[in-house]
């Protein structure tokens, strides 16, 4: 699968969990604060983010999940996005091959890669 296409399937995606309003909203906020700021929100949320991921993916009623979160929840999902986006831009620049159609998985595995997975203990 092109990396435009693997792209395109998961803005969709993250736009029919959050709405459009909702990661504009989020993005305008990540740009009003400072970089650390944003990082900070990205360690505190990291495991939750991975749960919340899981979750969406797995519900038979994902609105039901996403209506219960808070702006900040909402705001570090959307930074996850973008960060993993633009690594997987970097890594993959032409795309996968044989890569799960499913724009849910494709999704799911931009926001959960193995560095969030990790122990930042360790």
């Amino acid at each position: 699968m092109k990396s435009d296409d693997i792209f395109k399937a998961s803005v969709q995606v993250m736009k029919n969990f959050l709405g459009a309003g909702e990661v504009a909203a989020a993005i305008s906020r990540a740009r009003n604060r400072d970089g650390e700021t944003n990082i900070e929100m990205l360690d505190t949320y990291r495991t939750q983010i991975n749960d919340l991921v899981r979750e969406i993916v797995e519900s038979g009623d994902p609105d039901n999940v996403v209506r219960e979160l808070t702006v900040e929840m909402k705001d570090a999902l959307v930074l996850r996005y973008l960060r993993n986006r633009d690594i997987f831009k970097q890594t993959f620049p032409e795309g996968i091959d044989g890569i799960d159609p499913d724009p849910a998985a494709i999704w799911e595995a931009i926001m959960i890669s193995p560095l969030d997975e990790a122990d930042p203990s360790r």
